[in-house]
């Protein structure tokens, strides 16, 4: 699965590429797979990384903090890794629940096991973020009823 996971992100990401990494890499152990990466790794920790791990993260990686936002070719984008974390007013970007719920009312899950074991191109996290602001409607995203 490691194997699969790494080939999957180096189709994803080119060597230069930038990489907004939104928590919860792995094990300590898996750290060891961060020279097989490609790409600017910017990291954003989650609720698994210990401060160990958030040492070794630091060597490699920039590291932001929840709530960063950026911008992105004339886009904004709030980073958090839980999506309560977010504020209101920013399209927010998170991971943290993985395939429980893909899309919020003004946010898109962008952890891999909701996009096919890989990282999303931001043309790719644009089409969600244009269909969650102008076409998914209070059916999408109604409350729990009762």
């Amino acid at each position: 699965m490691d194997a699969a996971l790494i080939a999957n992100w180096n189709s994803a990401v080119n060597a230069g590429d930038t990489i907004y990494h939104l928590g919860d890499f792995g094990t300590m152990e898996s750290l060891d797979y961060l020279s097989q990466l490609n790409g600017n790794i910017i990291f954003l920790p989650g609720n698994y990384e210990t401060p160990e791990m958030m040492e070794v993260l630091s060597k490699t990686c920039e590291i932001i903090q929840p709530n960063t936002v950026i911008e992105v070719d004339g886009h904004r984008f709030q980073l958090v890794h839980q999506p309560d974390e977010a504020t209101e007013g920013e399209f927010f970007l998170f991971g943290h629940i993985h395939q429980l719920q893909m899309v919020k009312r003004n946010g898109l899950n962008v952890g891999v096991d909701c996009h096919f074991f890989r990282p999303i191109p931001l043309d790719v996290v644009l089409f969600y973020k244009n269909a969650i602001e102008n076409h998914y409607d209070d059916n999408v995203f109604m409350e729990k009823l009762g």
